[in-house]
């Protein structure tokens, strides 16, 4: 049975809107993304006083503690309570320095874990404890992280977990993600600020960069937007994927156009 001549131009041209529609949500997350970068830096003021960022001091001979300024704590009983161990999603690993070659894995925490997500006493906010688990410092390099590993109930060497190691940012949002979904308070804030759970895992896994910024101390690359991300990718092979079938010869709707 043949398709009428109408529904075949119909849907000819409901693919070419798509097409376009695709298109245009492509170059508006480029460019918000181009925008969002250009704006950082140009707001970006630096201290008066250099930063040991600013200054290019190595992560592991970095005093963290000038720092801690600009972190108020907060005390006081909490209102609600909080689930504090969940299961690791992924597989969380740790290096002494951000790999480069053969660089082995200095500390493993295997997917399935339980780990401390949110420590039961922590210096600061009720959901973190900085430089621990996923409230990591920014590194010079994007995408890599600095930070105390995850508590686990299996140490055996309580040591491991006061030191500090690079992990990738991607385990750790994964873990943040995790967390907030385990505890209605953290979904609530996420709520409140209208975000969706991809938007608050990303603010919340930055909440040290953020700071720093706004204090002139350093301008970290996990702050910039990938201009060309997943999501993008996803969208233009959608785009390719429709044009090529628009313009195939084999298609019944390159024979309609003749």
């Amino acid at each position: 049975m043949s398709v009428p001549a109408v529904s075949r131009s119909l849907l000819w041209w409901s693919a070419v809107l798509t097409v376009i529609i695709l298109f245009g949500v492509v170059v508006y997350r480029t460019g918000s993304a181009l925008y969002h970068n250009h704006q950082l830096r140009n707001d970006f003021s630096a201290a008066a006083a250099a930063s040991p960022y600013q200054q290019g001091i190595p992560l592991e001979q970095m005093d963290l503690s000038a720092y801690s300024s600009y972190f108020p704590s907060i005390s006081g009983e909490l209102e609600y309570s909080l689930t504090h161990r969940i299961e690791a999603p992924v597989s969380l690993q740790y290096y002494t320095q951000i790999p480069g070659g053969a660089t082995a894995v200095a500390l493993e925490i295997p997917k399935g874990t339980i780990i401390e997500a949110i420590p039961p006493k922590s210096q600061g906010s009720s959901f973190y404890e900085l430089g621990y688990g996923y409230t990591s410092y920014p590194t010079y390099e994007k995408g890599w992280r600095y930070v105390r590993p995850f508590k686990t109930a299996e140490d055996a060497n309580p040591a491991l977990s006061e030191k500090y190691y690079y992990v990738q940012m991607d385990s750790l949002e994964a873990v943040l993600d995790s967390a907030i979904r385990a505890n209605k308070p953290f979904r609530a804030g996420v709520r409140q600020q209208h975000w969706t759970l991809d938007r608050g895992t990303l603010i919340f896994a930055r909440y040290i960069d953020d700071v720093l910024y706004q204090n002139g101390a350093y301008l970290s690359p996990d702050l910039f937007y990938r201009t060309f991300d997943r999501w993008n990718i996803m969208l233009l092979g959608a785009v390719v994927m429709i044009t090529i079938i628009l313009l195939s010869p084999s298609s019944w709707f390159a024979r309609k156009r003749r």
